[in-house]
């Protein structure tokens, strides 16, 4: 009996904890949704909202190509050290450019050309999210060659 009573404890903080989590995501979901609800129907904050998400993507692409240049001054190879800068200077002025260009769209410029970006907007974080994973794929490449655990 004394198996059986472990067990049966144990089984039930599993089921517990599995509906409480579900139980407390539920609940921050609504919460988040009555506080958008309350913020939305405060005066100018559309506005607001719409900038911070036009912009904050824009700014975790900066944050990592802040961290690679960190890497890559870490990168012991000068070949893939020196691809992985122009690819960080390509990855930069794009973001900085396609980021300048949303802007100008959203402060109202009226521009056909504006209006086009603003519909493909989704290309340009594609482009920083490959520009990224390939800046840190060349880096990666000029590292030494671990050793197998066996020489270890």
């Amino acid at each position: 009996m004394k198996d059986f009573e472990k067990y049966f404890g144990l089984m039930t903080l599993l089921i517990a904890g599995l509906v409480g989590s579900l139980l407390l995501g539920v609940g921050i979901f609504y919460l988040l949704k009555l506080f958008a609800i309350t913020l939305f129907n405060f005066p100018g904050f559309h506005t607001f909202f719409g900038f911070v998400v036009t912009i904050v993507p824009y700014l975790i692409f900066f944050a990592g190509y802040y961290y690679m240049h960190k890497k890559i001054q870490a990168s012991p190879g000068k070949i893939s050290r020196n691809i992985g800068k122009l690819l960080l200077i390509i990855g930069s002025l794009s973001c900085f450019i396609i980021m300048l260009l949303l802007l100008l769209h959203f402060w109202g410029i009226k521009n056909e050309w504006l209006y086009t970006i603003d519909r493909n907007s989704h290309w340009g974080l594609i482009s920083q999210i490959l520009i990224l994973f390939f800046t840190a794929m060349i880096i990666a490449t000029g590292d030494k060659k671990e050793k197998d655990w066996m020489e270890r």
